[in-house]
């Protein structure tokens, strides 16, 4: 059971990782960040020490039978310390956060040095790859290293299920709730992991064994582990998911404004930004989609004003009550007849026809309110839906707009 399940686990733990050090550059000033992506990582070196091969493989290279255990069972300890560190920073102000994440620290330091102790006081003689507990149940010296390990373990789960419940009641962000009471439900299901190794312990003095349960052990202790991992990953995950969408967002409203842009810049080249005189390094930062948005949105409104000298009234009142007929109003309205003026407003300035000041105007769409960057584009948009299809062609537009 154990060789089946540990690398499922380690998959898990393996795409945790790679999912959380993803963010790691960006929040490298963030301990929980820290700590949670340590909590993945050794959640995948105990998984990975504890498969038999591995066990085999340790045991030649270190020359220490059974080495496996003190270093899969370090990396729980440790871990299990880790995931307090990350509610600690979590649910508290930093400066506390801080001496209580040391704390935790250095108590799981302590159990690990106290598991090495008793483990090179143990006479193994051969691997045990599989059987490991039930063939050391009757030392009494594994007894203290077991009970030192159970004890840890079982007091570090009950405070992370504890601590996740409590911590999910005050959360405001449904990911982070959904997320910690898996979390909480992953530790209380390692509960029949510690149930079973404190039988371990037990059972030698009644002259019973526990053999038929390691099955049992292992499903709870793995299946814990999985839920507890899929659970830190549920914040990280849609937080991950939104980026995504929004970056796609992006790339989408890009191209969707390549027709206006197209428009002013058959008329009037000079909108393009020029970059051709800023460094290497400059230069690959506007390669990025939100910089390469945020310029095609600026040279459209450098555009917009360009031509609305050329704005004509009769122009924007004959535009709305064509629109109005075929059923438009409000900021669909507003957008359409915009569209029309950009055209008429081109179109004129190409002519060099600049109507008389008591026939100025503005944009319909002038008076939109919009509260975020996107709310901008997504004006800009409404506008550009409404241009033909077919807008004027230029050599390489992207290059004057990257």
């Amino acid at each position: 059971m154990k060789d089946l399940l540990h690398p499922i686990s380690l998959v898990v733990a393996v795409l945790g990782f790679l999912c959380l050090l993803r963010d790691l550059p960006t929040r490298r000033r963030d301990p929980a960040t820290t700590a949670l992506a340590a909590v993945f990582l050794l959640s995948g070196l105990s998984f990975l020490f504890s498969i038999t091969p591995m066990w085999n493989y340790l045991d030649r290279v270190l020359g220490t039978v059974n080495v496996s255990v003190p270093l899969a069972q370090g990396c729980v300890i440790m871990l299990i310390a880790c995931q307090q560190v990350v509610l600690t920073y979590w649910g508290s102000p930093p400066d506390i956060a801080r001496r209580r994440a040391r704390a935790w620290l250095g108590a799981g330091l302590a159990v690990i040095a106290g598991l090495l102790v008793l483990f090179a006081l143990l006479t193994p003689s051969a691997p045990r790859p599989i059987d490991f507990t039930l063939y050391y149940a009757h030392d009494n010296v594994y007894a203290a290293y077991l009970t030192l390990y159970v004890t840890a373990y079982t007091i570090g789960e009950v405070l992370l299920a504890r601590g996740c419940w409590r911590l999910a009641r005050r959360s405001k962000r449904t990911a982070v709730r959904v997320g910690l009471r898996i979390v909480a439900l992953g530790a209380v299901v390692t509960f029949g992991y510690s149930g079973v190794r404190t039988g371990n312990v037990i059972a030698p003095a009644f002259g019973i064994s526990l053999a038929g349960w390691e099955n049992f052990a292992w499903t709870c202790g793995d299946v814990g582990a999985m839920l507890t991992l899929i659970g830190w990953l549920v914040p990280t995950i849609t937080d991950q998911a939104q980026s995504i969408r929004y970056r796609i967002k992006q790339h989408r409203s890009h191209r969707g404004l390549l027709p206006l842009w197209l428009a002013f810049y058959s008329e009037a080249p000079e909108i393009a930004l020029p970059i051709d005189r800023i460094d290497a390094a400059q230069r690959r930062r506007f390669r990025g989609i939100g910089i390469k948005l945020y310029r095609r949105a600026v040279e459209i409104r450098d555009g917009r004003f360009v031509i609305r000298e050329y704005l004509d009234t009769g122009v924007r009142e004959s535009s709305e009550a064509h629109h109005r007929t075929n059923g438009l109003h409000g900021n669909e309205l507003n957008a359409a007849v915009t569209a029309d003026q950009i055209l008429a407003g081109i179109a004129a300035r190409a002519a060099s026809k600049r109507p008389c000041s008591d026939r100025l105007t503005d944009f319909a769409d002038a008076d939109r309110q919009t509260s975020s960057p996107m709310d901008d584009i997504d004006a800009l948009l409404a506008v550009a839906r409404h241009l033909p299809r077919e807008p004027a062609r230029t050599p390489h537009p992207e290059r004057a707009s990257a």
